[in-house]
């Protein structure tokens, strides 16, 4: 059993956001809300919709995690939260080639990481399209966790 709505709510959201940060923007300037086929929220943003291998592509995905023991029917279970945010990208030979330039994956970094659900980056190798298949072949480069953990007593 899995609930995604927290998730689409989420990756809405996020959309809006780097809508208006990429806004007129020189490079990334286009985005576009798909699911994966688990049917998890994702968002590619490319330049004007081009998200051909060697195009700067960043691929947003966010994942459910999946309860460690299964329910008394034995069905998988997802929790509720926390979920994972994966973020990929297209590994390029020579930097803004093939990549995103870096102000345009720090735009992205940035909104994702207040959203306080975990981002792994994930770098996808050169010559290769950024799509859901190519994104499940990638492994993680990067992990990062919200630091702050505020108590009631704080």
């Amino acid at each position: 059993m899995k609930s995604i709505s927290k998730a689409q709510a989420t990756m809405r959201d996020l959309k809006e956001k780097l809508d208006l940060r990429y806004a007129n923007g020189a490079a990334i300037n286009s985005s576009r809300l798909a699911a994966d086929a688990q049917g998890w929220p994702m968002l590619f943003l490319s330049v004007s919709g081009n998200e051909a291998e060697g195009q700067p592509v960043i691929a947003l995905r966010i994942k459910g995690l999946q309860v460690p023991a299964p329910d008394q029917f034995q069905q998988v279970q997802f929790g509720y939260s926390p979920h994972t945010l994966e973020l990929a990208r297209e590994d390029g030979a020579v930097a803004g080639h093939g990549i995103p330039l870096d102000s345009d994956l720090l735009k992205a970094m940035f909104e994702c990481t207040k959203t306080g659900i975990t981002v792994l980056e994930k770098e996808i190798a050169n010559g290769t399209a950024v799509t859901e298949a190519s994104m499940n072949a990638a492994s993680v480069v990067n992990e990062l966790n919200d630091l702050y953990w505020p108590n009631k007593g704080v």
